[in-house]
């Protein structure tokens, strides 16, 4: 599996992003904060002694613990979060800080300047990450990482019977989760992978996996399977779709297969659930 790395974007040519974005950052007296999709800080540029919580802003710490305090600290972020096009990945974001006391205008003001100069930022990132992959190739960006055992092992660790009452249960307010999630609804009907999901929604396999799980607490694939298992059921009881025709509906290769399946999920076979009364 691949992830872009931002850190070495930010690291490479002599630190020749971090230098512009350094310059940028005093001339325009902010604090510039790059954000990984976690909402990590990655690195931070410009003076941050003029607010009690920026000498905070090291290497991991997490913006998101003070979103509610946005006002009071002074911070906007991008509308739209840094995109990668040569391989087509969302790889983090953009914050910009104004040192609380350190300037006299309105918060509308404030914040809509903030907003311009995050915008700018990203585009900035952005044709600069463009110029560096076309020069060196983007292998250099890219962080391969082994499957391990662990990481098999977590898709397979979750009992498929408690999966439909999960989804009742699954709540999350990520965007990139609720856009697959709409994606997946929108596409039950296809053989769908994990790599074309995270490529719906802009993120690496590798990231989209862990993050899915995390959200959800369901591995992909059994997400997947419990939401045409529970599109299932309605077909066969609200419908006179054959079982074979629903197996072909949902995109399963063969009856046999989503019949073993959706014993899994529900404890009937098929025909019995479609025949037993409520």
């Amino acid at each position: 599996m691949e992830e872009f790395d931002l850190n070495a974007l930010l690291s490479s040519n002599e630190k020749m992003l971090i230098r512009l974005l350094q310059s940028y950052a005093i001339s325009n007296n902010i604090v510039i904060c790059v954000l990984d999709n976690n909402s990590l800080v990655v690195k931070t540029v410009g003076d941050t002694s003029g607010n009690e919580f920026l000498p905070l802003l090291n290497e991991k710490f997490n913006l998101s613990n003070i979103q509610s305090h946005k006002l009071l600290y002074h911070i906007e972020y991008a509308d739209r979060s840094i995109m990668i096009s040569e391989v087509d990945q969302i790889v983090g974001k953009v914050a910009t800080i104004f040192p609380v006391g350190g300037n006299s205008k309105d918060n509308v003001s404030i914040y809509k300047e903030l907003k311009l100069h995050s915008m700018f930022l990203k585009n900035m990132i952005e044709n600069i990450a463009q110029l560096m992959i076309e020069n060196t190739g983007v292998d250099k960006f890219i962080i391969k990482y082994q499957l391990k055992v662990e990481d098999i092992i977590d898709g397979l660790d979750e009992n498929e019977a408690t999966a439909l009452q999960q989804l009742s249960n699954l709540s999350t307010s990520n965007e990139a989760i609720i856009s697959a999630i709409e994606f997946i609804d929108n596409n039950l009907d296809k053989r769908l992978t994990l790599d074309q999901v995270a490529k719906s929604v802009y993120l690496s396999d590798f990231y989209f996996s862990k993050l899915f799980k995390k959200e959800t607490k369901l591995s992909f694939s059994v997400y997947l399977n419990a939401r045409k298992i529970q599109q299932a059921m309605l077909l066969l009881k609200e419908t006179d779709l054959s079982i074979n025709e629903v197996s072909k509906r949902l995109g399963f290769r063969r009856m046999s297969y989503f019949s073993q399946t959706f014993k899994k999920y529900t404890g009937f076979a098929p025909s019995r659930f479609r025949n037993k009364k409520n």
